[in-house]
């Protein structure tokens, strides 16, 4: 991930920076918000149990509503693709232009160091309110303590991206060092994107499919790895993999003359893009959401549509995402502010959400109002605190 810099200096003295892609991403860390405002008031099916659960539900309301299930089968599906595939665009201008170990020192700092904070302490006051709700008799810090720092029940929340995210990094580190010039010649792989999208959209599919079906069939589409600070959805250890390094083709190709040329046939189609992505949206989560009710994750034949329509529509949704911002991106002040301090929103925000769905349990309102109000809290008090912190010289630089 290439967060904004800092402050001081606003997005539009930065060389380079582009409106689409910097408020995408901005955008999509806004939909993170508001997936874990909503998992709270959720109301089923459940996929996820044990650890995975907890990692991802840590506080539940017994108040529910079914328009949750949207959001939620929206960002299962889409969202953590799309943000890889954002990272990537800028994997080969950094690289390239610093070499190996400058770019290792930046991702060092860059993710390593927020991971650490946001996996350690702010997961650590995050997940607090689970420990009180699942204790209420005689909480204490001591036991939270025990049960939270072993490592079998070390829950890093969000920060899980960020690990990854600098593992792929390091294989990329890896490729450089073995052929310096690789990545000039992954960017073939997204030329004549820019007038003929459809045509890297199957590509994409293809690749994804690849890295994504075998693996969903023999591991389950929603089992979770867990080494201690480690945790990934076992299935899609490639399939995000692959959407990284399908960014870092369209970014070595670039920006400006490839997919999200400003002027090019992905931006220019946008309404059928966004189109397709509805129906197929529709298509597959209601596919999916019938295979997880009825227990046919694993069945040869619903698994495998269901398997199949994630990754026609995970990769539909984020071309049409990439597709309308492309299209309409225009800079405000307060959008350049919101994108600017979205990284840092990112590594703190999630104490806020579980801290105010706990204070949020015994309140006489409907769970569409109790979901809004921990977003308002969450994006309010997360942008806050992130603006405040990115005025530390030496934090406004790295994030």
């Amino acid at each position: 991930m290439e967060p904004a810099r800092p402050v001081a200096a606003a997005a539009t003295a930065r060389p380079g920076y582009n409106v689409a892609v910097g408020y995408l991403r901005a955008f999509s860390r806004l939909l993170v918000f508001a997936l874990h405002a909503v998992v709270a008031y959720y109301p089923g099916p459940y996929p996820l149990h044990g650890d995975a659960a907890r990692i991802s539900m840590p506080v539940m309301d017994v108040r529910h509503f079914a328009g949750a299930r949207i959001l939620v089968a929206f960002n299962e599906i889409s969202l953590m693709s799309l943000l890889f595939f954002l990272s990537g665009l800028f994997l080969w201008s950094s690289l390239s232009r610093k070499g190996a170990i400058g770019f290792f020192r930046e991702r060092l700092v860059r993710l390593g160091l927020p991971f650490l904070v946001c996996g350690g302490v702010v997961a650590a006051i995050a997940y607090y309110p689970a420990y009180l709700q699942a204790t209420p008799d005689h909480p204490s810090l001591a036991g939270y303590a025990q049960t939270w720092l072993t490592p079998a029940h070390w829950t890093t929340g969000p920060a899980w991206f960020l690990l990854i995210l600098f593992i792929y990094d390091l294989i990329a580190i890896g490729l450089y060092l073995a052929a310096p010039g690789w990545g000039q010649r992954l960017a073939l792989v997204a030329a004549g994107a820019r007038e003929r999208p459809l045509r890297f959209f199957l590509v994409t599919v293809a690749i994804s499919a690849v890295a994504y079906l075998p693996l969903a069939m023999l591991l389950g589409p929603y089992d979770w790895w867990h080494w201690s600070i480690f945790w990934l959805q076992k299935c899609r250890v490639l399939e995000y993999a692959a959407f990284f390094f399908l960014g870092a083709a369209v970014g070595a190709f670039g920006l400006s003359r490839g997919l999200l040329a400003p002027d090019g046939a992905l931006a220019r189609r946008w309404g059928w893009w966004g189109a397709a992505a509805i129906v197929v949206f529709l298509i597959a989560a209601n596919v999916l959401r019938k295979t997880t009710t009825h227990g046919l994750d694993y069945h040869p034949l619903w698994g495998n549509i269901a398997n199949i329509g994630w990754v026609i529509c995970c990769a539909v949704c984020a071309f049409a995402l990439m597709a309308v911002f492309v299209r309409f991106a225009k800079r405000t002040p307060l959008l350049d502010n919101f994108a600017n301090n979205s990284y840092g929103m990112y590594i703190v925000h999630y104490m806020f959400v579980t801290w105010t769905q706990y204070a949020l349990l015994g309140a006489a309102i409907s769970p569409i109002a109790k979901w809004l109000c921990v977003l308002a809290v969450t994006v309010t008090g997360s942008w806050a605190l992130a603006a405040a912190l990115r005025r530390i010289p030496a934090v406004g630089r790295n994030i």
